[in-house]
């Protein structure tokens, strides 16, 4: 059994659709993973189903968008946003519909202006309970999921630190919580985050998890597979032995990747799918 290894447009979220999938051709991907977003292309069925043909490559998970659109036609809500990514994956073929957890800050966000510079600040202020997305995913997903064949998998997120003290940006934060659900993404540079043992951490949720989202950490989160202390090749390994039913999408950042050199930008990309085929066989 072959496990398809796909690449995240949101890898190459400075780059047009078609530009991404070209790249994904190219360096040898199966298929990709479909990261929607504020532009039109990236769930206008037609424009995606003609880059599908232009390619031969396949969309085999749609991503779907975690902040709020505020174009007209596509849902604001994110109860139907996450409605109308698993149609646009039905209508795609895709298989896996990616969502995140309600989050547990707002953040308020202001630039202060001095005559020789500037700087951004963001102030995290806390949200008390988990909303109508948290409502609707613990008590209504399931009936939802039952009517879909694809599978709408719910992404452990990272943590974030203030000195020793441990945030949690998003409900849902740790294995007990994530496993209340039917489907997972498992994200391993979220779990980076955490200090934790990655194969533990994924042991835990195992049964849950439908699809992964692989990337490295070293301090900074989405690197490549090579760049960081995460145990990957363990991963990798245990997934052909447990015979992995799911995807595994690299999710990687455009500065680890260094896209704005092409050369080196398709030598990345084809090294980090070396990686993953090597730990593979």
């Amino acid at each position: 059994m072959t496990i398809p290894i796909i690449l995240s447009t949101g890898s190459l979220f400075n780059f047009d659709v078609d530009t991404a999938m070209c790249l994904a051709k190219e360096t040898g991907f199966d298929g990709i993973e479909l990261m929607v977003d504020w532009r039109r292309e990236t769930y206008t069925p037609g424009h995606l189903q003609q880059c599908m043909a232009r390619y031969d490559l396949p969309i085999l998970a749609v991503h779907s968008p975690f902040r709020k659109s505020f174009l007209a036609d596509w849902p604001s809500d994110p109860i139907d946003s996450i409605k109308a990514s698993v149609r646009l994956a039905e209508t795609l073929g895709a298989q896996t519909v990616i969502v995140h957890p309600p989050g547990r800050w707002l953040r308020m966000q202001g630039l202060i202006t001095m005559p020789d510079r500037s700087h951004k600040i963001s102030l995290p202020l806390p949200v008390v309970g988990e909303g109508q997305l948290g409502h609707w995913l613990r008590h209504d997903l399931a009936t939802f999921q039952s009517k879909t064949a694809v599978k709408i998998a719910v992404e452990n997120m990272p943590c974030r630190w203030f000195g020793p003290i441990q945030m949690e940006p998003h409900h849902y934060y740790d294995p007990d919580m994530l496993s209340r659900f039917q489907y997972l993404t498992f994200d391993t540079t979220h779990v980076g985050t955490r200090r934790t043992d990655l194969l533990a951490f994924f042991q835990k949720v195992e049964p849950q998890v439908a699809h992964i989202h692989l990337s490295n950490f070293n301090g900074k989160e989405h690197q490549l597979p090579k760049h960081g202390f995460l145990s990957l090749t363990d991963l990798l390994k245990r997934l052909k032995k447990q015979a992995f039913p799911g995807l595994i999408s690299l999710e990687l950042n455009p500065t680890s990747l260094q896209a704005d050199d092409e050369s080196k930008l398709k030598e990345n990309l084809r090294d980090s799918l070396s990686f993953c085929l090597q730990a593979l066989q």
